[in-house]
Formats: structure tokens, sequence, C-alpha cells
């Protein structure tokens, strides 16, 4: 299966929806405005957290924090 992301380039905030082939919304990424480092929650339409990418500045090591939430994929 494929999906489509598009994100705006110049919006308020880092809101946006992934849609499968038929078009359909699927998952939605809401990103936190105000923040320092960039903070994603990956969410399915019902509102489910399934994943949280945040970006850890100053590090030594990797700058991304990857966490998943769910215990399973979505069918």
């Amino acid at each position: 299966m494929r999906y489509l992301m598009r994100q705006k380039l110049f919006c308020f905030g880092d809101d946006f929806t992934i849609k499968n082939e038929a078009d359909e919304d699927v998952f939605f990424v809401d990103g936190k405005v105000f923040t320092i480092g960039q903070k994603l929650s990956f969410q399915d339409m019902n509102g489910k957290e399934l994943a949280f990418i945040q970006q850890k500045l100053l590090s030594w090591g990797r700058p991304t924090r990857f966490t998943a939430t769910a215990s399973s994929p979505p069918s």
C-alpha cells in the first residue's frame, strides 16, 4: 500500500494528514508549535497516538528520538 504525505510550506504549526491510494485520510501528524526542537505526534484518525518523534538539540549522539506507542500497526 502506498501513502501520500503533503505538508504545507508556509503554515502555523506542522499539522498534516497522510492519505492512502484511494485519497482517504489514514493518519494525522500533529506538530507542536513553540517548542525547542521539532516534536511530531503521529496519530490515527481517531486521535490515538501511534508514535512520537522528537528532535533533540545540543546532543553528542543522534539528534532525533522516535518512540512508538502502538503495539501493532493499523490494518
